[in-house]
This record gives structure tokens, C-alpha cells and sequence, in this order.
């Protein structure tokens, strides 16, 4: 084994921005697959480093040092080197990283050298032979050699981290601003790294991904803290307690006990699975930090020291805004419920990071359809302009809160192994639970179709040709005529309270009934004039849809055709599925289903009829799963009127929902209460995510430690995630 590390660092004058152009110009004649790294690889047998270092007085310093790695690394015959890049980057040839199983972070496949960057950005592209792709673009002007190779080495962590780059990211810019880096499906990422070398002169260095990912951001760390805790009685548990807060005191009350804390949690989560056979009782303790987490756990303890358990009409449901939860009364598995919320509550940026702490699935997601689609990604997360979500038309609005619901689901189900027993959805949501719950063959076909459909473009939004044809107006030319204003409220009032109004204004419809208030749709002015007559006030939401109003049966086969589809070979009849207009849970079947959406979608829908019946089907545990907690807030007003109303009986009738997300709450943060509440009522789950995401975050401390680097300057990369990810090109 050879490790001499040489220095061959550039010699003689300084090559002009012509003569680099000629030289590169030559490199088009053959292709280029260098393998980069942001670390030093292991040595290998016969393998000999060379250092390439950066000539700093030199304003072509840097391009010259990557025209000398390039020159070493294509030679005819090259022999096993591995380039040294300034300390900073190393490179090798991708085939010597393929023969020697080397994960490159990214892979250089082109370079191009122009008067303006567009035009060296086609040429490098042209080299790597992806002209037809669409790069993300980093842009570095004037600034020093040492300056654009910091740059390259941001733009390549970004790859391997698959954090969308920003402009300011060796500056200013924090990591948490960093959106997740979407893939092109069917396609890895790709990135055009372009410097200025004068006033006339640009290189455009294209990179790939390769297959060498940087662990992703960990679920649990220092500052989301996840502490399950298992008994087998009320007095178990609080022997546990004073237990873990002694243990707690025991630690250190600054920062070097950052991997004790977190070697004490992973000890923890391993306690608590081998003995959940026999617990009955569970709790969990969440915190951001080590002096919360103290906190959290002697409250804990005095308040279920205070309580008497063996009083059935006082039950112990204990939670705090941290997260910590407990309930000597879980609802068990058996109710679980999935529910699936309709169109409207998705929001500009959520689920922002959540593909850096579960890379793995969205590499799969991204394998199977276009989840950059799904999720509507360029409104969802457009960094022009905010208001670019809250535009969203109403065929947008349902593709994105279809790709939400689907994302979400694949996460508890791939990730957690949590699976629903019934399930249901909020209007729209109906549509979600078939295409995220394995009933339908093709869900991501929906997208294009629903984008395109008259349905979602004309008929119930848009134009409103339904309406139209309803209200017999002219339907050929929706610009003569009479103009519809349509809107749609939100008011405090029971349908009875409406009810006897409606037959002064027809074109006014009660559309939803949901708990303790009603969505009232229709001519705007219409709407406005009932409800003062109503004595009731209402909240316009200034969304055009005619669902679930009488106008909309006039496309009802029309929907029931659309959402006609084939369904998996393999279908889950294990879990029941509940809709709006059946009495009982659906026999799955094309037919059906498709006929089961269009009902819902052309009729009033009754969601506190829909929660009931759930209830009676054995539903307890609904946890909503989509963007925010809309769905959550109305399930919990339902069934707490309910009981209120002696519809059910309260001693023997306990159901509660869940949300999975929050708008305005950190997404991990959020999934933890939920996935701490479920463990409460002894939801079966995998701690494997947990488990790998405490290793991976004391991997990183003891870097950091180790190291002393600043996360942001120099990124700490663990050599491996604990579960290799199948991304990015091959070698």
C-alpha cells in the first residue's frame, strides 16, 4: 500500500482564461466521471494521494487546481490516485471508486468554459450528456480561489444532504432554511456550479449525485428528546419516574453531557421494547433540552403520584404542550383510525425538513411516482413569492393534499409499522384514503388527470358550469349572462337553525354539517342575506366549489367515471373502510369506490353523522393524517358534544383525536406528540427509527466533539446512514 501524500501542487506561470478554455475545450473529446468526496476516503492497497493545492495570489487559482485534478484523474493510464483538493474536497475516478465500493457524494460529468454562464452551463451540460436536464444552478461572482471551493464543497454537501442549495449558504444562511432537494422522476439531482473568471470569461462545472448520502438530520437529539417509559401499574410507573429523575440528576447540567443524555434515552427506548410484551401502561416524556426534560419528568411523577387510579370515573389523561403524555386508560389498537382530511389545509412550506430526517422514504416515494408533483412542491415551497400557496386553484389544492395524506401514511406504515384498523375521510379525503391506503393501482396517474380535468377546472370551481346548468344559465359561454359570485361560510349554527331560511333563498345551501357549526355555499349575496336572517354571522373562505350542493349532482357520473380505477391485487381487507353515504364499511371494489366518491362529493356531507358512525363500527383513536390539524379540532368538538348530548354512554365510551401535524409547529416536533400519544395507548410501533436517530445524533456529537467544527461552516458526515440509501447514479 502506497500513502505518500506529494505535493504537486501547480508549478510554473499561471495558465490565462483562454488557455484553460482551450484546455477544457480538448476535454470534450472525452467523458469525464470523477467521484467527489467530502471526506478522506479509506486508504486502499497500491493507492497513492496527491495533494492539489490552491493558488491563492491567482485570480484563475481555483478552475486552474480543478484542471490539474481533472488532467491527473483522465490520463490514458491512470494509476490508483486519489486526489487531496486543498484539504477540502477529494477526488477520484468514479470506476476507481465503483471497483474499491466508494460512495462518491456527487460526480463530476461535465465542464464548459464561455463568455456568460447560460452559454458555459450548455456546453457543460452537453459534455455530461444531459442536455435535456434542467440543472439547480449555484452562481458564484468575483471572490478568491479558496472562496469558490468552500462554494463547491456547500453546493455538494447539499446534494449529499439533499438540502436544496441557497444563495447565502457559506454566508449567512441557516440550515433550517434549506428546503428538501426534489428529485425529477426517473432522475437523480443534478447542479451546474458556475465562476466567474473574468469580465468575459465563465466555467460551468456540471455535478450528479452520487451514492454516497450524508445521514440524514435525526429525529431525536439534544433538542427533540423522545423518552418512552413502560410499567405494569400506576406504582410501577412511578417507581420509574423517581427513577429516571434520578438518573437525570446525576448528569451533568451543560453540554458535555449531551451524549450521556442521549446514550441514556437510547437505553431507555431498548428497556422499553424488551418488556413491552408485559407493560400494560406507557408513558412518554418530551422535551427540547436537558433541564426541560428534568422538568418534565417531576411533574409527571407528582401528578400521577396525586392521582387515585383506582378511581374509573376520574381518569388520568395527563398531557403537556412539551409532548409528555399519559393515560392509565389506553384506548388500545383495535380503534385506530385513520382520517383523511379534505381539500384546503395544506399550507405554503409544511413538511419543509421532513425529507432530511427520513431520507429513505422519500427516495422510495420519489422511485415510485413524482412526489415533487404529488406534493405540488413549486407552490408549496416557492421561495418568490408566500403567497403562492394560498393561490392554490382548486385542482392544485386536492393534488397537494392527496400527496400529503400519501406521504404521511407511507411514513407511519414503512417507517413506524403503524397500521389503521378502520379508516375515513373528510370530503375530499375520501379520495386520499383510497390512494395512500394500497386500495388503488396507479394513484399518481390522478395527478395529470386531475390537473387537467373539467371537473376541478370548469365545472365545480372555475367557471362553475354545474352551477350554471342548475341555475339554467348560459352554460355555452360563461362570459354572457348573468356573473356567479359564489362563496362559501363558515357559521356557528345547527341546521336546524338554517333549515327553515333556505326556502327564501334558493341558490343558498347548507354543504357541510360538521359538530357545532355548518359551511354554508352558494351565491355569495344569497348566503350573506340568509344568515342575517338567520340571526348567525359567517366567515367567507374565498374558495370557489360547489361540492357537496345540489348543482354538483349534475356532474355526478361524470366524478363517479373519474374516480373509476383498478385496485391493487393484494388489497387490505383487514382495515374497514367508512364512508359518508354507506351505513356500513365498503366492500372494496372499482364500483363501488367510485361510486362511493361521487356520492359524498355531489351531496351534503354530514360529518358529525360520519364521526358517529365510526364510533359505532368501533372507531377511538382517529389520527388525522395531512397537513395541519383542522380535521382534529372538529373531531374533538364532535365527540365532545356527544357525550354532552348522553348519545353516548360516558362511562363506557372514551375516543379522542390525534393530528399528526400543526401548522406553525416544527413537523418532527409534531409527528413526536402524535407518535407519543399512540405509544400511551399501547399503539404498537417500530422503534427502529428511534433507535437509528439516537445513534446517528451521538455519531455526530462525538464528530463534533471530536472535530470541533461549526455544523454550518463544515458539516459533520458520518461515513454511513445506518440504513444505506439506494440514490443517486451509479459509479
Amino acid at each position: 500500500m502506497s500513502t505518500d501524500l506529494t505535493d504537486n501542487s501547480l508549478t510554473g506561470r499561471a495558465l490565462t482564461s483562454a488557455e484553460l478554455a482551450q484546455a477544457v475545450k480538448q476535454r470534450h473529446t472525452m467523458p469525464l466521471r470523477i467521484a467527489v468526496l467530502l471526506n478522506a476516503p479509506k486508504i486502499m492497497a497500491q493507492t497513492e494521494i496527491q495533494f492539489v493545492s490552491l493558488d491563492e495570489t491567482n485570480q484563475l487559482g481555483f478552475e486552474q487546481a480543478l484542471a490539474d485534478t481533472a488532467e491527473r484523474l483522465t490520463s490514458v493510464q491512470p494509476a490508483n490516485v486519489i486526489i487531496n483538493l486543498a484539504d477540502k474536497l477529494w477526488l477520484m475516478p468514479a470506476l476507481m471508486a465503483a471497483k474499491n465500493g466508494i460512495h462518491p457524494h456527487a460526480l463530476i460529468n461535465g465542464v464548459g468554459i464561455a463568455e456568460n454562464s447560460l452559454e458555459a452551463i450548455n456546453q457543460a451540460l452537453a459534455h455530461a450528456k444531459r442536455d435535456h436536464v434542467q440543472p439547480v444552478v449555484q452562481t458564484v461572482k468575483a471572490g478568491s480561489a479558496r472562496h469558490k471551493l468552500n462554494q463547491l464543497h456547500c453546493l455538494v454537501t447539499s446534494m449529499a444532504t439533499r438540502q436544496l442549495p441557497v444563495a447565502s449558504c457559506l454566508v449567512s444562511s441557516s440550515a433550517s432554511e434549506q428546503g428538501y432537494w426534489f428529485c425529477e422522476f426517473h432522475q437523480s439531482r443534478v447542479a451546474a456550479f458556475t465562476s466567474s473568471m473574468c469580465a468575459n470569461s465563465h466555467q460551468a462545472v456540471i455535478l450528479t449525485q452520487g451514492t454516497g448520502l450524508i445521514t440524514a438530520k435525526p429525529l431525536l437529539n439534544t433538542s427533540r428528546l423522545w423518552l418512552p417509559i413502560g410499567a405494569i401499574s400506576i406504582d410501577d410507573l412511578q417507581a420509574q419516574l423517581a427513577s429516571l429523575a434520578l438518573l437525570l440528576s446525576r448528569l451533568a447540567s451543560d453540554s458535555s453531557n449531551d451524549i450521556a443524555l442521549l446514550e441514556l434515552i437510547k437505553q431507555q427506548l431498548i428497556g422499553y421494547q424488551a418488556k413491552s410484551a408485559i407493560n400494560s401502561l406507557s408513558a412518554v416524556v418530551m422535551a427540547s433540552s436537558y433541564e426541560a426534560l428534568c422538568v418534565e419528568v417531576n411533574a409527571m411523577l407528582n401528578a400521577v403520584s396525586q392521582t387515585d387510579s383506582t378511581d374509573i370515573h376520574s381518569p388520568i389523561n395527563y398531557k403537556t404542550p412539551a409532548g409528555s403524555a399519559f393515560t392509565h386508560q389506553p384506548l388500545g389498537e383495535n380503534g385506530l383510525s385513520f382520517v383523511y382530511p379534505g381539500v384546503g389545509t395544506v399550507y405554503p412550506n409544511m413538511f419543509k425538513h421532513l425529507g432530511h430526517t427520513f431520507p429513505a422514504l422519500y427516495s422510495e416515494l420519489e422511485k415510485q411516482g413524482d412526489l415533487q408533483a404529488m406534493l405540488q412542491s413549486q407552490l408549496i415551497y416557492s421561495t418568490e413569492d408566500t403567497t403562492t400557496a394560498q393561490s392554490m386553484s382548486l385542482s392544485e389544492l386536492a393534488i397537494s393534499g392527496v400527496g400529503a395524506s400519501y406521504m404521511l401514511t407511507k411514513l407511519l406504515e414503512k417507517e413506524f409499522n403503524i397500521k389503521p384498523k378502520l379508516a375515513l375521510g373528510y370530503s375530499m379525503g375520501e379520495a386520499s384514503m383510497w390512494a395512500s391506503l394500497n386500495v388503488w393501482q396507479q394513484p399518481h396517474s390522478l395527478i395529470d388527470a386531475t390537473q387537467t380535468s373539467s371537473l376541478f377546472t370548469q365545472d365545480i370551481s372555475g367557471p362553475l358550469l354545474c352551477v350554471r346548468q342548475d341555475w339554467q344559465l348560459d352554460v355555452s359561454d360563461a362570459t354572457k349572462g348573468e356573473d356567479i359570485v359564489w362563496n362559501s361560510f363558515i357559521t356557528r349554527a345547527t341546521p336546524e337553525e338554517l333549515a327553515p331560511h333556505l326556502a327564501d333563498y334558493p341558490r343558498a345551501y347548507i354543504a357541510i354539517i360538521q359538530g357545532d357549526t355548518c359551511v354554508v355555499a352558494g351565491c355569495e349575496a344569497s348566503c350573506k342575506a340568509m344568515l342575517k336572517q338567520a340571526g348567525k354571522r359567517g366567515i367567507a373562505s374565498n374558495k370557489v366549489t360547489a361540492m357537496h350542493t345540489p348543482p354538483a349532482m349534475q356532474i355526478i357520473e361524470q366524478v363517479k367515471q373519474f374516480y373509476h380505477q383498478p385496485l391493487m391485487a393484494d388489497l387490505p381487507n383487514d382495515i374497514r373502510f367508512i364512508t359518508a353515504t354507506e351505513a356500513e364499511p365498503i366492500v372494496l371494489s372499482p364500483d363501488t369506490i367510485a361510486q362511493s366518491i361521487a356520492d359524498t362529493f355531489c351531496h351534503q356531507l354530514d360529518f358529525t353523522q360520519l364521526i358517529a358512525k365510526a364510533c359505532q363500527h368501533g372507531s377511538r383513536l382517529f389520527v388525522e393524517i395531512g397537513a395541519d390539524r383542522q380535521t382534529s379540532t372538529l373531531i374533538d368538538k364532535i365527540l365532545a358534544r356527544q357525550l354532552a348530548d348522553k348519545q353516548v354512554n360516558q362511562d363506557s365510551f372514551s375516543a379522542q383525536a390525534i393530528a399528526v401535524n400543526a401548522k406553525g409547529a416544527d413537523e418532527s416536533i409534531s409527528l413526536l406528540k402524535c407518535l407519543g400519544q399512540l405509544l400511551t395507548h399501547q399503539v404498537p410501533m417500530s422503534f427502529t427509527p428511534f433507535i437509528d436517530s439516537i445513534d446517528c445524533a451521538i455519531s455526530q456529537e462525538l464528530a463534533r466533539k471530536v472535530e470541533k467544527l461549526a455544523v454550518l461552516v463544515d458539516p459533520i458526515l458520518p461515513s454511513q446512514a445506518p440504513h444505506p440509501i439506494s440514490e443517486g447514479e451509479p459509479h
